[in-house]
């Protein structure tokens, strides 16, 4: 009887064993989500499913052994036709009432860092449509738009509210996605065509870069954010039934909390390495790992994590925070500069 005893304690110990570690791997889950850790369509890299979009409506470029530079020009003038975005621009707290008083010359006629007017002048010229929101401007240019806020406090739910009812009721059968975007922000708009030209917009999509809080998870207004027309659409139906009347210090906040009510969550945008495409810092601020309040609070807040220094960000970044000097700057780094001798293909797999 010993003996037996004895015979079974190692099957009794790895038993145990067993236990324990399936405790341990759960709770190194639960800390850890795979969501957390990797993109939610690792799997499939998005330049794959670019390209098999691109033969479900049977186009086809050049080959990338043939002049990339045409290649280029005719692939984004496609997407540019096929894939339309409306931009819109909203204050924040600290734009005074002034905000947008002029688009050009600056005072005394010299030039003018306003943010307004280097977004004219760079990246919101991609645009298919361009809309700010705030006070008309003394000097407009052509082919810009400025509608009036009436309520709320700038960067306000209540203010963000009204000008979804207006792009809504304006221009939601005209284009397929709005992009949100601060006054200190800069897009390559190419890149948030690529991206977005696999989704249907039809479908309810919410995209830009997580932030989670103990009650709510909603894209960060510095970083930008997509709504698809399927998604405007039952947002400006909910605003009709008298749902989500509630007001926020954030509108970014309260359009996260708007859309949870009826359905629709904030999508993981990173690419297949796991870099983001919504960039909710400076540039400087992802590239350069040092301390700060802001930074910080980025990454306590975020919901998917990035990497730091160059691993941040994707080689198809779409968005940047940016001040009005750094828009000029990265319009210049971004469409300008080239080394010589060295080109990239637009759709590397990976």
């Amino acid at each position: 009887m010993v003996h037996a005893h004895l015979l079974r304690l190692p099957s009794v110990f790895i038993f145990s064993l067993s236990v324990f570690l399936g405790i341990f791997l759960a709770a190194i889950f639960h800390r850890y989500r795979v969501s957390d850790i990797l993109p939610s369509q690792l799997e499939i890299s998005h330049s794959l499913s670019y390209l098999r979009w691109l033969q479900s409506i049977n186009i086809s470029f050049p080959s990338l052994d043939d002049d990339k530079s045409k290649m280029t020009v005719s692939e984004t003038s496609f997407l540019k036709n096929k894939v339309r975005v409306l931009c819109f621009v909203m204050p924040q707290y600290k734009d005074s009432s002034s905000l947008l008083a002029y688009f050009g010359a600056g005072p005394g006629g010299g030039p003018s860092f306003d943010a307004a007017s280097a977004i004219v002048k760079t990246w919101g010229r991609r645009c298919n449509k361009l809309v700010f929101f705030g006070h008309s401007p003394r000097i407009r240019p052509p082919g810009v738009s400025v509608l009036p806020i009436r309520n709320g406090v700038a960067g306000s739910w209540n203010a963000l509210r009204e000008a979804l009812v207006q792009v809504a009721v304006s221009y939601q059968d005209s284009y397929e996605w709005f992009l949100k975007v601060d006054l200190e922000t800069y897009v390559i708009v190419e890149n948030l065509r690529y991206y977005l030209a696999i989704f249907d917009a039809a479908q309810p999509h919410y995209f830009g870069h997580v932030y989670e809080t103990w009650d709510s998870q909603y894209n960060a207004g510095e970083a930008g954010l997509v709504l698809s027309r399927g998604a405007l659409r039952k947002l400006h139906n909910s605003f009709i039934k008298g749902l989500c009347d509630g007001d926020s210090r954030s509108g970014d906040v309260g359009l996260g909390r708007c859309l949870a009510d009826i359905g629709i969550s904030p999508s993981d945008t990173r690419d297949s390495r796991g870099r983001g495409r919504f960039l909710a810092l400076d540039l400087e601020e992802h590239l350069v790992q040092k301390d700060s309040l802001w930074r910080n609070s980025y990454w306590t807040k975020s919901r998917y994590k990035t990497g730091e220094g160059p691993h941040c960000c994707s080689d198809f970044a779409v968005t940047f925070h940016a001040q009005a000097n750094t828009i000029y700057i990265l319009e210049y780094l971004v469409y300008h500069l080239k080394p010589f001798g060295i080109s990239t293909p637009l759709v590397p797999l990976h």
